[in-house]
């Protein structure tokens, strides 16, 4: 199994590409660590995940806040004893013209899309370099590559996670670290369905495809690299 014996640690995986992107992995060999906000649903893919017969941890985690990040990689090494693979995927997306975009929405997009990356990736990225070995992929979006109408915050969060996943990479390197940006468009996720109500759902690109990419990514032989993949809709 491509993933066997690997410690993969996942934001925002409760549901959507972050639940895609556990399953896949545990389906590779990979325990997996589960963190999110809502405690629930990261119990219920942890679940799934031992019923794929790899070990889970599922611990209730707002990235947003160093001290919840540190518990976080302290009761994950507690457990398994190092982290091989980080996936930050935790995100909000709050959706308004300029002249509109509240000053507490901005804070909370810069402060989960951006600052949640910056704290996840610190929290485990001196334990990787240690290592010698370790993949940080970062998921961003489209948006991270060109800014569009009511994407202020957003995009703007975006394209600040694909210039500090460059950084990362950069600095590991010399260390055997890779870091890795994905930038999907139109994912069928549930929190693309509460901002665009009028999406065409058969046009939208699934959370298992997404998952599939960045299991592909982790995998992919020592010798070989992808800094950043593009996921782009067939309308896009």
């Amino acid at each position: 199994m491509k993933l066997e014996n690997r410690v993969a640690m996942i934001t925002g995986g409760g549901r959507g590409i972050g639940r895609s992107t556990a399953l896949a992995f545990a389906a590779a060999g990979a325990d997996i660590v589960l963190a999110a906000r809502t405690g629930t649903e990261i119990a219920a893919v942890a679940e799934e995940v031992r019923a794929l017969g790899r070990r889970a941890l599922a611990i209730p985690t707002d990235v947003q806040y160093k001290t919840a990040v540190d518990a976080m990689v302290a009761q994950t090494l507690d457990t398994f004893s190092k982290v091989d693979i980080l996936v930050n995927n935790a995100g909000v997306a709050i959706h308004n013209p300029i002249p509109q975009i509240r000053e507490e929405d901005w804070d909370v997009t810069m402060a989960v899309n951006l600052k949640g990356v910056f704290l996840c990736t610190q929290a485990v990225f001196g334990l990787m370099c240690g290592q010698q070995a370790g993949h940080i992929v970062n998921v961003s979006s489209v948006s991270g590559k060109s800014g569009h109408v009511n994407g202020g915050a957003y995009c703007a969060s975006k394209f600040a996670v694909v210039g500090f996943t460059e950084t990362t990479n950069n600095e590991g390197r010399p260390h055997g670290v890779k870091a890795s940006v994905v930038c999907p468009g139109p994912v069928d996720t549930r929190m693309r369905r509460e901002n665009h109500p009028d999406d065409v759902i058969e046009h939208l690109t699934l959370p298992e495809d997404v998952a599939e990419l960045i299991l592909f990514l982790v995998t992919q032989p020592p010798r070989a690299h992808t800094l950043e993949a593009v996921i782009r809709t067939p309308l896009m």
